[in-house]
């Protein structure tokens, strides 16, 4: 089998990936640009149009699903999908981001809220009323490769990177009930100082980093026993620091605030990059990566 530095294989695997999934990719990469362009907006005219297109909240959203987007493309090879349901699953997925970016970005432009808008007009409320049912979609899409990964038709024949992958996917379905609570809640602020968009980023954020450590194991050729131990820790760790942010969110509290909750979620921080440095450091004493990882 032939080998790379660990380096070249995974930027050859990526190619790879990203180049079976070019509308998707582009799509990715178009939210990344909207974010971008809505921080330089932002710089030059401020954060607010009145009287309610919050700007930030544009140019968050757009890096958010431009991320997210990014990230999902590597595990649709895993999930086994035939070509039919692989190109079903693709499309529908950039018709709703790019529904979603349209909405977000023209609504906050004009000064409204894309969700909730108290001063558009009808047709604004029926497009907001639309929004709510592209992010319910989104969630579907995502719900069928999490179902593929937690059944018999994963194409994941690694079963540490599966563990993985079973983990991440959990923490983004929090992330998604954070988002439900987000639209309950219809805003971010819980209480004096709590905020939701850090538990709903973490979340998302789990579906790269508990995989990763399950990656760089595999890779390292980590006895297997001993490496889905690592990965169990890693992926407890980062579903506990979810839950921990969510407590002291729930009390209404910042997490910059010192209290019980921080401290708990900043150990189980500590945790996972511990199972990340340790994953790491083996990566790196092996020296090289099968390029058909």
């Amino acid at each position: 089998m032939k080998e790379l530095s660990p380096f070249r294989s995974i930027k050859g695997r990526l190619s790879s990936i990203y180049a079976e999934e070019r509308a998707l990719f582009y799509v990715g990469l178009l939210g990344i640009l909207l974010g971008i362009i809505g921080i330089i907006v932002m710089a030059v005219h401020g954060r607010f149009i009145p009287p309610e297109g919050h700007i930030y909240k544009a140019a968050s959203f757009d890096i958010a699903i431009g991320i997210y987007i990014l990230t999902i493309i590597l595990f649709i090879p895993l999930a086994g999908f035939s070509m039919r349901g692989r190109k079903l699953w693709r499309w529908t997925s950039v018709a709703l981001a790019l529904y979603a970016y349209v909405v977000e970005n023209i609504q906050i432009y004009r000064g409204l809220d894309p969700r909730f808008t108290r001063h558009g007009t009808a047709v604004d409320n029926i497009v907001g009323a639309l929004f709510g049912a592209t992010a319910l979609g989104l969630i579907a899409t995502f719900l069928i490769l999490t179902w593929r990964f937690f059944s018999k038709r994963s194409g994941v024949k690694d079963r540490l990177l599966l563990l993985g992958v079973r983990y991440g996917c959990a923490s983004v379905i929090l992330a998604f009930l954070t988002g439900f609570w987000l639209g309950a809640n219809q805003g971010p602020k819980i209480g004096a100082a709590g905020n939701l968009l850090p538990l709903h980023a973490a979340g998302f954020h789990g579906l790269q980093a508990v995989p990763l450590v399950a990656l760089l194991l595999g890779w390292a050729g980590v006895r297997a026993e001993n490496a889905r131990r690592w990965v169990h820790l890693a992926g407890l760790a980062w579903l506990g620091l979810c839950a921990a942010i969510a407590w002291q969110t729930a009390l209404g509290q910042s997490m910059l605030e010192l209290s019980a909750a921080t401290l708990l979620a900043c150990a189980l921080l500590l945790g996972w990059l511990a199972c990340a440095l340790m994953a790491s450091v083996a990566w790196r004493r092996a020296g090289v990566v099968p390029y058909s990882t």
